[in-house]
């Protein structure tokens, strides 16, 4: 039984007549009655009595109605979802993020995505660096907003600018080298430094030394922490200086100030980053993050 063959005993119930349930069906009359003759003959029961003046459901054809609604309903429903689905309207978008470095911007991503479009679903995973390009890479997740490095090198995989960020010396504000913005990093090389450690982000332990190596000198590490708040713990604590991104000071205290390096403005780069042609929502969240970046 097809959905076409439901769909026209629905109108013929709704009819009672075989002449206009065939006009609004766009088939013959004797082609609508050959159509409910092999209904009635799958399911082994007459669903409709018909005598020269009217058209009557049967008790059974009126318990069958009743289904065939019901299924009816289903397929349309059904119907719409694959459709909107292919066209981006509806789905589930998996977005990776690291939450030290989208505080302000996540948010605001998040609230007018949902906004605009209620039947997608935004579910967000919060990484460090690493697992963050893993779970892409792996295909965990659709799209990550993670630092751009090394990303272009990836097949198939897009990317767009979301802001870049100067890179600063962190240290306490009596720190006896605290002169202010625009400092020469070679002048912190006899100091102790605080980073992470590489096997929690390799990506902020990598880029301390490179942005060190580029100013001459290996950074002396003094401690390796798990977490951006026992980094500047440790700073505030006297037991070395760091090197972050100037967005991170918003977890900082009063007690550390962040200094701009000389030569790294804009050096900390973060990207949305995602499969090509994998999720047809994604062009929605990106034309969102557009707006938001305006």
């Amino acid at each position: 039984m097809t959905v076409f063959q439901i769909e026209a005993f629905i109108t013929l119930a709704a009819t009672l007549n075989f002449t206009k349930a065939s006009n609004l069906i766009h088939m013959t009359q004797p082609n609508l009655s050959k159509l409910i003759v092999a209904m009635e003959k799958e399911l082994g029961v007459q669903l409709v009595q018909r005598t020269r003046r009217d058209v009557r459901l049967t008790p059974a054809g009126s318990a069958f109605l009743k289904d065939a609604r019901v299924i009816a309903g289903l397929y349309e429903r059904a119907v719409k979802n694959v459709q909107e689905v292919a066209a981006g309207i509806r789905g589930t978008i998996k977005v990776g993020f690291m939450s030290t470095a989208l505080i302000y911007l996540l948010p605001k991503i998040v609230s007018t995505f949902q906004e605009r479009n209620p039947s997608i679903v935004l579910e967000l995973y919060d990484y460090t660096f690493s697992p963050l390009m893993s779970s892409l890479l792996d295909n965990r997740i659709d799209v990550a907003l993670v630092p751009d490095r090394e990303l272009d090198s990836i097949p198939k995989l897009e990317k767009k600018f979301l802001y870049a960020d100067d890179m600063c010396v962190v240290l306490p504000c009596d720190h006896p080298l605290n002169t202010g913005d625009g400092v020469d990093l070679a002048a912190f090389s006899d100091e102790p430094f605080v980073i992470m450690d590489p096997k929690i982000s390799d990506r902020d332990y990598e880029l301390v030394y490179s942005i060190c190596m580029a100013n001459g000198f290996y950074p002396k590490v003094n401690h390796e922490v798990n977490t951006l708040n026992n980094l500047l713990l440790m700073v505030e604590c006297g037991r070395g200086i760091s090197i972050l991104a100037r967005h991170m000071q918003h977890y900082a205290t009063g007690a550390l100030d962040f200094i701009g390096i000389r030569g790294s403005e804009s050096a900390f780069k973060m990207v949305c980053a995602w499969w090509r042609d994998k999720n047809p929502c994604i062009p929605r969240l990106l034309d969102v993050i557009d707006d938001c970046l305006a």
